[in-house]
């Protein structure tokens, strides 16, 4: 949290490495490169996780991670304790979350607002056992949404 978000992707290499991460080299562009939007991928060493970024204009503004994705191996049991670990120590840094919920399958979330960046945490149970967690820059991510809204492409449904 105490990091900035990186404006211009000449600084994404150096931020990705103080939070102990590799940048990996931009995706190539899909549909949406007409709104500005880049994505890539990043490597955590040590953890087995599928992790991703996306930029609008150069201005980073999500990162996604995806633990137990694939692993034949993984259970419910598995990503609700991971669920729980990473709830844990996000409340133990920042509060317990406004909004947490758990639906009739078991699927769970918790999200978290704090200094203009929006923690997401979810243990998808039902259809493929996988924690997800989404960290996002408040603005930025409003700006994207704003630019998919009037996108005569990609209409909100």
């Amino acid at each position: 949290m105490s990091e900035q978000w990186p404006s211009g992707s000449e600084h994404f290499a150096s931020y990705f490495a103080r939070l102990g991460c590799a940048l990996g080299p931009p995706l190539e562009p899909d549909e949406e490169i007409s709104l500005g939007l880049t994505r890539g991928q990043f490597v955590m060493p040590g953890a087995a996780v599928n992790a991703s970024w996306s930029a609008l204009n150069g201005e980073l503004f999500h990162l996604n991670l995806f633990a137990y994705a694939g692993e034949p191996d993984s259970s419910p049991d598995d990503v609700n304790a991971g669920y729980d670990a990473i709830r844990a120590g996000i409340a133990d840094a920042f509060d317990p979350s406004p909004d947490e919920r758990t639906d009739q399958r078991g699927n769970r979330s918790a999200v978290w607002f704090i200094q203009g960046t929006v923690i997401e945490l979810y243990a998808h149970i039902t259809e493929a056992p996988v924690l997800q967690t989404g960290v996002s820059h408040e603005g930025r991510t409003a700006k994207f949404h704003q630019l998919i809204a009037r996108s005569p492409e990609h209409p909100m449904q």
